[in-house]
């Protein structure tokens, strides 16, 4: 593993490892809840395949966030993708927290922060 120059960013990778994997923990245990069997099986499907995709992009995010680790935010691009990404924690946070899910909401909003301090020093 190389030497990471932003240590923040690294972190945010372990973050977004385990959010991947916590996410995709808390679709088995609602998968599970009687009212999923209840819906059509074209949006009982699509809830499903669209949690799966939300595990998949925290993994990817983990993986720009180790890359980042070691380059820095480069470009426009980087930048843009970072402050989508704190945009998307936050607003996700706000949504579970509105919904009463303070756990969930709380632990979104800790990596939305560490992302944001995280990309904000790596920015070139």
């Amino acid at each position: 593993m190389a030497s990471a120059k932003h240590p923040l960013l690294l972190a945010a990778t372990v973050a977004h490892t385990v959010l991947s994997l916590g996410h995709t923990t808390k679709g088995l245990e609602q998968f599970k809840h009687a009212s999923i069997s209840a819906l059509p099986i074209a949006l009982r499907g699509a809830v499903k395949a669209g949690w799966y995709e939300g595990s998949g992009f925290f993994l990817m995010m983990a993986i720009l966030n180790y890359k980042w680790a070691q380059t820095g935010l480069l470009d426009i691009y980087d930048k843009s993708i970072a402050g989508l990404l704190v945009a998307i924690l936050a607003g996700a946070a706000g949504s579970y927290f509105q919904s009463g899910d303070k756990p969930t909401a709380t632990t979104l909003a800790v990596v939305a922060v560490l992302q944001g301090i995280g990309a904000k020093g790596a920015s070139l």
